[in-house]
């Protein structure tokens, strides 16, 4: 996220001072040849995304994240390649083609995480509207939560939380989810976002894709274990932990 952060950052100084050279400077620069070159930086990221998915597939801990970044990059490269090639005439592609093609990876992408849901029990919904849960005693129990341009609050603070493995499913599109989590709380986390953003702590995953996994105070003794089946499209799911 960092190293994406820095490079729209340098595109953006970049381009600002391109436009006081032109507009203040006086000197001239031709800014609609420049338009030709804005799927440059789709495919600066794409490329980003690419050698972060090289790191990340060296490392066991991150292979989740390793192949949500390898899609990323494809998308974005496969825009750059598509329109800077147009812009520039070097061929004709049709990009109703690629979009048709982009939206079917997003979708299978989406789809493959829904299938992997564990989360059997209760389930609550929350559709162009808010749902809570928590805020006072309660029993926590296995469960799916949907929040469909909506809302869910969901606070484990004040909940009893059983021995064994308690999974919750979380589901936020064009909505959102917030958790908040007892300090201290064994949680194993997996995450996915598609055009959307979540939060676990002070970990923030975001973009086109992305996907993570964390264990929080996971030991090998027995007792509580919270299990996160966390996904984001076109909205976000916060998990943070409770202070003081």
């Amino acid at each position: 996220m960092r190293s994406g952060r820095v490079l729209l950052g340098l595109l953006m100084l970049g381009l600002g001072v391109v436009i006081i050279l032109d507009k203040v400077v006086g000197i001239e620069i031709n800014l609609a040849v420049l338009i030709d070159y804005w799927p440059v930086i789709p495919l600066i990221f794409g490329l980003n995304s690419l050698a972060t998915f090289f790191v990340a597939a060296s490392d066991e801990r991150r292979r989740g994240i390793a192949w949500s970044r390898l899609l990323t990059a494809a998308i974005l490269i496969g825009i750059g390649v598509v329109y800077l090639g147009r812009n520039l005439g070097w061929f004709i592609v049709d990009t109703g083609l690629l979009w048709s093609i982009v939206f079917a990876l997003l979708l299978i992408f989406l789809g493959i995480n829904l299938l992997r849901s564990k989360a059997a029990g209760e389930g609550r919904i929350a559709f162009m509207g808010g749902v809570t849960v928590g805020g006072s005693p309660y029993r926590l129990k296995s469960g799916s939560y949907l929040a469909f341009m909506g809302g869910i609050d969901l606070d484990l603070a004040t909940a009893e939380i059983p021995e064994g493995e308690t999974v919750l499913d979380l589901t936020a599109v064009m909505g959102g989810i917030d958790v908040t989590i007892p300090p201290g709380l064994p949680v194993i986390y997996e995450g996915s976002a598609v055009l959307g953003g979540i939060t676990f702590r002070d970990q923030e995953d975001g973009g086109i894709i992305t996907s993570r996994k964390i264990e929080h105070n996971v030991g090998k003794g027995s007792g509580p274990l919270v299990r996160i089946l966390a996904r984001a499209v076109m909205g976000g799911v916060e998990i943070k932990e409770k202070q003081g």
